[in-house]
């Protein structure tokens, strides 16, 4: 399975859980459960990425595109459109989604879930939650990096 994050390089190979999900809480999981958030896609890292900046052009310069790679052993969970709770596309992100995703990762039974991406509208695209405390966590390696995160021409007239 094929993962995409964008964030500073330095934390590219942080898979401890601990970043800023973990301390403020995240659409996922609450404050103080670990965990990873990746992309199924670039565009969709991209997109993820671009609800934290006001513009493509503030993209700190530290910012990388990881490519990450699980194997196609490794099992994972879906939460279909279905599954989900009314509000679980809101922002802010509701206590519904917080406590779904967090009683997932403390259960531990599969290293990933994979959900519906609220930066695509109607939750066309997914998103996958790693659990970082999961032993098959640490099958997940970081393949390539990239500093070419969007093509220059399409944001020209920001």
């Amino acid at each position: 399975m094929k993962l995409y994050r964008i964030c500073p390089e330095f934390h590219l190979e942080n898979y401890s859980g601990m970043g800023a999900s973990y301390q403020d809480g995240a659409r996922w999981n609450k404050a103080g459960t670990p965990v990873l958030y990746f992309a199924l896609s670039p565009a969709v890292a991209l997109l993820e990425m671009g609800n934290y900046l006001p513009s493509p052009r503030l993209v700190p310069k530290s910012y990388r595109l990881g490519i990450y790679e699980l194997p196609e052993a490794v099992v994972y969970d879906t939460l279909s459109n279905g599954q989900l709770p009314e509000d679980w596309s809101l922002y802010p992100f509701p206590a519904s989604t917080q406590t779904l995703g967090t009683e997932w990762l403390r259960k531990r039974q599969n290293p990933v879930l994979l959900v519906p991406s609220a930066a695509v509208p109607a939750g066309l695209e997914r998103i996958a939650i790693l659990n970082p405390l999961h032993p098959d966590c640490k099958k997940l390696r970081l393949e390539k990096i990239t500093a070419d995160l969007y093509n220059k021409r399409a944001f020209r007239g920001l």
